[in-house]
């Protein structure tokens, strides 16, 4: 496997996107080697996109979850596979992801008694688990906002006893004001970005700022330009044909180019442990 990504993550340094993307379709995917790694489950989910899209919350699951071999559903290959997939850098960032915005969640609801989240593409919405103030029920109103109804119905069966309220939703029913909250202390998105074009992400990025009150606190996140892993994120694109947006500081800081500067109190810009992700920060004035 460290072979693999290493050849594969020198194809892509190599190649012009073009070429890259080519040689994925037509001598990655019918390599035997293929057919070995999606024993594997979490690549197996990426690759074959039963929700006819990659990064689904069962997918993200894989890496998420301490499973035990038997819940991986697989063959003793695939386990030990999912074992050394989540021992890399980019997956460890998801589970740090995660792990973070649980600490972020209890921060802002020890600050503020009635605290208002919104969680847009919330998933399984896994860092509740591991937020305090979730299991203790010390968030006034928590939103999880998805388009995934099998997602939602999970976090209602899951999670609705805590008080987490599912809604269906998308980003254009947000862009288009057909969805729209108010008095928000904290509204976040994890991996929604990684996937929305710059104007997208833009637009998105006003819209949802203007739902928070004052003091509130927009926070958002992408994967960065693929520097530091760049050997796994071959292996995504190669073998799961999951595809990402990677961006760089610049980048992530013109999603603030349409939030007016006066209603804006404080900004910050950093990346995670691993500097695979970069988070923004934004509070409303």
């Amino acid at each position: 496997m460290r072979t693999l990504l290493s050849s594969l993550g020198h194809a892509r340094a190599t190649l012009v996107p073009e070429d890259w993307r080519r040689f994925c379709i037509e001598t990655c995917r019918p390599h035997p080697v293929h057919s070995l790694v999606r024993q594997e489950p979490f690549t197996r989910r990426g690759f074959e996109k039963p929700r006819r899209y990659a990064g689904d919350a069962v997918m993200l699951d894989f890496v998420y979850e301490d499973l035990a071999p038997e819940r991986l559903g697989t063959t003793d290959t695939g386990v030990e596979l999912n074992r050394f997939l989540c021992a890399q850098r980019s997956t460890a960032s998801l589970r740090g992801r995660r792990d973070y915005l649980a600490r972020y969640i209890d921060q802002v609801s020890a600050e503020r008694a009635d605290a208002r989240i919104l969680s847009v593409a919330c998933g399984h919405l896994r860092e509740s688990r591991r937020s305090r103030a979730v299991q203790q029920r010390q968030v006034s109103e928590f939103l999880a906002l998805d388009q995934d109804l099998q997602s939602l119905g999970v976090i209602d069966s899951e999670l609705g006893y805590l008080g987490v309220k599912p809604v269906a939703g998308s980003v254009k029913d947000i862009l288009r004001n057909q969805l729209r909250f108010e008095d928000m202390d904290l509204v976040y998105a994890s991996g929604l970005y990684d996937y929305l074009p710059q104007p997208v992400a833009i637009r998105l990025t006003a819209q949802l700022f203007s739902m928070l009150r004052p003091g509130g606190r927009l926070l958002l996140a992408n994967y960065a330009d693929p520097h530091k892993d760049s050997a796994f994120k071959a292996y995504m694109e190669a073998c799961m044909d999951w595809w990402l947006i990677y961006r760089d500081e610049s980048e992530v800081a013109g999603w603030m180019s349409d939030i007016p500067r006066n209603q804006l109190r404080r900004q910050a810009l950093f990346r995670d442990e691993t500097e695979n992700l970069i988070y923004l920060e934004l509070t409303r004035r």
